[in-house]
């Protein structure tokens, strides 16, 4: 008998060491798994992200690192493009344009999209919930005014979401632009 089948070692150790897989292996398992679902993963994309969101504007010092990370990210996006115009242009309508079935084409479509999108949303947020944040929720309040005060939390929360998706957007239709004008 060999001495892991009573141990709670993982097969693969020996001496010591265990045998890795690549990370680039364990996303590409994921992205299968996910397109073979019959769930909609565009959906689950939406909700985890908002969970992630939420999450994020329970800590300041995280907002903070959050707008700095999203603002240098744009700024290599921008770089990539304006350096390399006719791959970014090459990226983008297989991305769009590709001959895949329509899951997986959908699926390549927010990936390809999230790369211009999710830096300037990101930054936007977290400048926003810096600017404007929501008060700590003492308890749930009773009275005539309860819904108001709900009601404000509540638009505001959903300005910044709104104010951060115009910014991606922009973003993605201003590089759109730029890519088309350089590869002219």
């Amino acid at each position: 008998m060999s001495s892991n089948r009573w141990t709670s070692r993982r097969r693969g150790r020996e001496n010591g060491t265990l045998l890795r897989q690549s990370k680039i292996s364990r996303a590409l398992r994921r992205a299968v798994s996910l397109a073979r679902s019959k769930r909609n993963y565009v959906e689950d994309l939406a909700a985890n992200s908002e969970a992630g969101l939420l999450e994020l504007t329970q800590r300041r010092t995280w907002l903070l690192r959050a707008f700095v990370i999203g603002l240098i990210a744009t700024v290599f996006v921008w770089i990539a493009v304006l350096r390399f115009p006719y791959a970014a242009s090459g990226i983008l309508s297989n991305g769009f344009n590709s001959n895949l079935p329509s899951r997986y084409s959908t699926l390549l479509t927010v990936i390809v999209m999230s790369i211009p999108f999710a830096p300037p949303f990101i930054s936007v947020f977290a400048l926003g919930n810096l600017l404007f944040p929501s008060p700590s929720e003492p308890e749930i309040a009773s009275g005539v005014m309860s819904t108001f005060e709900y009601r404000q939390r509540s638009d505001k929360r959903w300005l910044i979401v709104m104010a951060a998706g115009m910014f991606g957007a922009l973003n993605c239709i201003l590089l759109l632009i730029a890519i088309s004008s350089a590869t002219d």
